[in-house]
């Protein structure tokens, strides 16, 4: 919970300044931001197959970092001209160094070619049997050490740092986990911020969740935006979106919840990336009739209206 500065009415005036702001700027950077980040992914040769076989821009989560990090910087801005020295204020500061360092790592395996592994198996098969470091490999060597960094400075204990630890690694490829159609990832993002943010009404009051959740808004708003281009299978996130969609919502959960709901949503993490190495995501959603609604919603009407072209926001 942030400091007191000046006093509460002080502190709430500043909080709900920086929320006008969290929510205006990603507004006005949606349309620019996304025309020059289409053509520079264009002219970089980012284009890849989606599971229907259909060219799409990948790495589009670029455009979401740039504009939750401008946003982001503006907000920190504020809280140093209001001379506010607060936890809010390091908050602020880990979670944008997170969320680009993360992003950063996806973009590294956007950019690769070598994309046959798939996988905790299938990236430690390639290591080894042919003794080479594959693009995953190195994303998850950068995000466990991305966490394992932060988390010295989110916990001051041994118990609450290991459980942090385990939400900041995890989230981002729980987050990938499901980046294999269109919208699914944002999603899954939007229903993991919507329970941390549920959880900390419910816990900690309304006071302290607005500020926890306050360099939060600006990604979720720019997952709002970036949603259509998604579902419609124009762009997808790539690892770059899935990396840092995920580390948000794993931020939301440490600097939000009480540990008890952050160890639950850590096995429940643990459960999913288990499952995932043995099971299809998408064959368990396609069976299930309400997970499988769910995952249509605002797809069905964008392939009606590109006539029988279904987009895709993620690799098989």
């Amino acid at each position: 919970m942030p400091e007191m500065v000046g006093g509460e009415r002080v502190e709430t005036k500043i909080l709900m300044l920086m929320v006008i702001f969290a929510v205006v700027f990603p507004l006005v950077l949606n349309r620019p931001l996304h025309k020059i980040g289409a053509q520079k992914l264009k002219a970089l040769g980012m284009n890849r197959f989606n599971y229907d076989g259909e060219p799409v821009l990948t790495a589009g989560g670029l455009i979401l970092v740039c504009s939750s990090a401008i946003t982001g910087i503006v907000l920190i801005g504020l809280l140093l001209l209001r001379g506010v020295n607060s936890e809010l204020l390091l908050h602020g500061f880990l979670f944008l160094t997170g969320m680009i360092t993360m992003a950063f790592w996806g973009w590294h395996d956007d950019r690769a070619s070598d994309r046959d592994a798939k996988g905790f198996r299938g990236h430690f098969g390639v290591l080894w049997r042919e003794r080479r470091m594959t693009s995953g490999m190195w994303k998850l060597i950068g995000g466990t050490s991305t966490a394992f960094c932060l988390t010295l400075s989110l916990s001051n204990t041994l118990w609450a740092g290991f459980v942090a630890f385990g939400l900041l690694a995890l989230c981002p490829n729980i987050i990938n986990l499901f980046d294999l159609r269109p919208g699914r990832a944002i999603k899954v993002f939007w229903c993991l911020t919507a329970l941390a943010g549920a959880f900390g009404l419910w816990t900690i009051g309304a006071s302290a969740a607005m500020a926890n959740w306050i360099f939060l808004i600006p990604v979720f708003m720019a997952s709002m935006f970036m949603f259509p281009h998604d579902v419609g299978g124009k762009i997808m996130l790539g690892d770059t979106g899935a990396n840092a969609l995920g580390f948000a919502a794993g931020f939301s959960f440490v600097i939000g919840t009480p540990i008890y709901i952050q160890v639950s949503m850590l096995v429940l993490f643990l459960c999913l990336q288990v499952a995932a190495e043995f099971c299809s995501f998408s064959r368990v959603i396609e069976q299930v009739g309400w997970l499988r609604r769910l995952d249509q919603w605002g797809r069905a009407t964008e392939a009606e209206n590109k006539k029988n072209q279904t987009g895709s926001s993620g690799l098989v």
